[in-house]
């Protein structure tokens, strides 16, 4: 696939609310939000672009930047963009606990005359006149006759319609039913008001859905959906082994939505949220915003390895290893995202001085600190797996960050494990970015010594107890 490239583009897009943090604009239909093979411009992302030049936050990746949730092309809708990394985690935390409340609204009103026409009259007793080009809308109630004729076929079948009326009432009364009082329906879901349900179906009555259940609520039926023959596909809490340990769509917490190991394409292996300890907490392409597209520890080749926005968290329970741990951005303090990982491997590189067609430029390892708490916080960066092979001290690092992190001009790279610094300070809901840059400094003479030469190496940080 050809490689997007991301550009502002002058677009205009209503904006709803705008301060500091955020941006909620009102994304009209037809619109793509992000740019994608088959449409590289003209969407939501490249307009945001043009109205908030860099202030955009970073999480969402490359062709995402600021996207907090998304809308179908063809659905017009308010959309929330972050504008900084701390907006995002927390926008993204409070869609994630469903305190944020999505509501779809289709209307339509299709009136058609024809050229003697002079009122047509729609149901409950709604007229709509036409004067030349105008049409004025108004309730009809001086209908007497029908209203009369209503009445009498109401009586004379009064025995038939009490009947009915009171089965539908009876196959309603259990439908729509708000589980979490946010006044939005959660289970028994009727999406055409025929009184029968078509998603989150409980049918056996434990305020649990069994059927067509959806995942965090985008009325999609995507688990135990229930086929034409009888049949359920892509069933919850599938034990593929035998072995009495759930392995596709496992319910943890026993409300009837699956949470772990999620299977979104019904071919039987998990997509996102992947949980390949069966501890219960995911920690491979893990969806923190519920568009059923990962976001963090994104594993791009399916390998089982974290390839992207590997990231750990830092609690009272210790740490997790690099794009490999458990992550529950909910009860984390210390947050570290790696934006392509926290090694780095070098060799066969050619000092910084040299022309033609060598390598001179190393891949730097950029990554993220955030303080989720209330309090400063103190942590190490540490260099582990060293591998320096140099024989001279050439080959440099040097570090940049901001908000109070930890900035070193270049200096020679360090040959063994130990730290790069100690009981470094994060303020309180702080975010610090860091970027780590290598080179092999050249020193306008022959350096034959070095080439050739192997450096690799991990830079971890360490969450300190105080």
């Amino acid at each position: 696939a050809k490689d997007v490239e991301l550009k502002a583009q002058d677009i205009p897009v209503p904006v709803v609310y705008e301060d500091d943090n955020i941006i909620v604009v009102n994304k009209p239909k037809g619109m793509v939000v992000h740019p994608a093979n088959g449409n590289p411009d003209g969407t939501l992302v490249n307009a945001i672009l043009a109205m908030c030049k860099d202030s955009l936050s970073g999480i969402g990746g490359e062709i995402r930047p600021g996207i907090v949730h998304r809308l179908d092309k063809d659905t017009s809708g308010l959309l929330i963009v972050a504008k900084n990394d701390e907006a995002h985690m927390n926008m993204s935390k409070q869609i994630q606990e469903r305190k944020v409340t999505k509501k779809y609204i289709e209307k339509a009103l299709d009136v058609l005359y024809s050229n003697t026409d002079t009122k047509i009259f729609l149901p409950y007793s709604l007229c709509v006149a036409k004067e030349g080009n105008k049409l004025i809308f108004s309730f009809n109630k001086n209908n007497v006759t029908a209203l009369f004729i209503i009445f009498i076929i109401a009586f004379l079948l009064m025995a038939g319609f009490a009947t009915y009326t009171g089965v539908q009432y009876l196959g309603k009364i259990n439908m729509n039913i708000d589980l979490n009082g946010d006044g939005t329906p959660d289970l028994n879901i009727d999406l055409d008001d025929n009184g029968i349900c078509d998603i989150n179906c409980d049918t056996d009555k434990d305020g649990k859905p069994d059927l067509n259940i959806d995942y965090r609520g985008n009325r999609q039926s995507l688990f135990n959906k229930a086929m034409s023959d009888g049949s359920t596909v892509n069933k919850i809490n599938q034990d593929k082994d035998n072995d009495g340990i759930c392995d596709i769509n496992c319910d943890t917490n026993g409300d009837g939505w699956p949470d772990i190991n999620i299977d979104l394409d019904c071919d039987g292996t998990p997509d996102i949220n992947i949980d390949r300890d069966h501890d219960g907490v995911p920690e491979l392409n893990i969806d923190t915003n519920g568009d059923m597209t990962p976001d963090i520890n994104i594993d791009t080749d399916n390998d089982g390895i974290c390839d992207k926005n590997c990231t750990y968290v830092a609690n009272k329970d210790g740490q997790a290893n690099v794009g490999e741990g458990d992550v529950d951005l909910a009860t984390a303090a210390l947050v570290v995202n790696y934006e392509s990982g926290n090694n780095v491997v070098t060799e066969n590189l050619y000092p910084d001085d040299q022309k033609g067609n060598v390598t001179t430029t190393v891949p730097d390892v950029k990554f993220t600190v955030q303080n989720q708490t209330n309090n400063t916080l103190y942590y190490d960066l540490y260099w582990g797996d060293i591998v320096n092979t140099f024989e001279s001290n050439n080959f440099w690092v040097r570090v940049v960050s901001d908000n109070g992190g930890y900035n070193q001009n270049f200096a020679t790279a360090p040959f063994n494990n130990g730290p790069l610094k100690e009981r470094i300070a994060i303020s309180a809901n702080t975010i610090q970015h860091y970027t780590v840059s290598f080179t092999l400094h050249g020193t306008g003479e022959e350096q034959n010594y070095d080439q050739g030469k192997l450096f690799k190496g991990k830079i971890n940080v360490v969450l300190l107890d105080s």
